[in-house]
């Protein structure tokens, strides 16, 4: 019961926005200080291009992104690309792992992505 109530606090204090969140999954230890959600580009939303991908960013020792990979495409490169601008304005704090997977879905509801082993801060 303690896990759920941990995951619930997380998920509650995670909220990046209204159409986008952030989850903590642990894969590396690092907190985000910065991280403006991606946009939904307008032609994909018009065309109603949904997608789910992988992104893999590569911090440098200050926290900023010095590259943003790939993993999976959401299969529309308007999406891709949306995706690695955003990822590559995002800040982290200092210190800890050097690259940080973050899963990102595009629907027509809004973006969410879901930052592994980061904690959005406030």
């Amino acid at each position: 019961m303690n896990r759920l109530l941990a995951g619930l606090l997380l998920l509650c204090c995670a909220l990046v926005s209204a159409e986008s969140e952030s989850l903590d999954t642990a894969h590396a230890k690092r907190v985000a200080i910065y991280a403006p959600p991606p946009e939904y580009p307008l032609g994909a939303r018009a065309r109603h291009w949904t997608g789910v991908g992988l992104f893999l960013c590569n911090l440098r020792p200050d926290g900023t992104v010095s590259s943003v990979k790939v993993l999976q495409s959401t299969r529309h490169d308007i999406l891709d690309q949306a995706g690695i601008a955003a990822f590559r304005e995002w800040r982290f704090k200092p210190g800890g792992s050097n690259v940080v997977k973050i899963p990102l879905r595009f629907t027509m509801g809004g973006v969410r992505h879901r930052m592994a082993g980061a904690v959005i801060s406030e």
